[in-house]
């Protein structure tokens, strides 16, 4: 009976690992600068998870942990005072100590878009930094929308008859 609960745990053991290891090699930059996290990051069901206290301080957005314990809200610093709550379990988890979540879930609410570079390299652009949305006609009076063509490299020509 002993060796049976041994071998089951060293199993379950080996599954966890499996399910959700660190991976050193992700790369997430902000505006072209690399960024080091304080724990490495983990690749869990194709999704990174990421440390929520590096990326946040990176990106000027404050962390608070409610005395439940259920949850972590990221607050933006600015104006705007945008609160994000993360449940705990669904969009945010614990592992040794350390508050992982979504890369996607901690950026989009405040506005800042990711670009897929590789499987393991992604870059994080501002809201400040990004072009205005606008639709424009091409040459076949086609509508074209600018956001169409965001993470290509795109010319825009702009001429006038006056």
């Amino acid at each position: 009976m002993t060796k049976l609960i041994l071998t089951t745990c060293v199993i379950l053991s080996i599954a966890t690992t499996l399910y959700a290891s660190p991976v050193s090699d992700l790369k997430v930059s902000i505006d072209s600068k690399l960024i080091t996290f304080s724990a490495s990051p983990i690749l869990k069901n194709d999704v990174w998870l990421v440390p929520i206290d590096t990326l946040c301080k990176q990106l000027g957005l404050k962390v608070e942990s409610p005395d439940s314990g259920k949850m972590v809200v990221i607050c933006d610093s600015g104006e705007s005072e945008l609160c994000v709550p993360l449940n705990l379990g669904e969009h945010a988890f614990n592992i040794d100590n350390v508050t992982y979540a979504k890369l996607i879930d901690i950026i989009e609410p405040f506005g800042f878009e990711i670009y897929k570079i590789s499987e393991t390299e992604f870059e994080i652009v501002r809201p400040e930094h990004l072009a205005p949305h606008f639709i424009l006609p091409d040459l076949d009076i086609n509508p074209k929308r600018l956001q169409d063509f965001r993470g290509k490299k795109t010319l825009l020509y702009i001429w006038g008859s006056w």
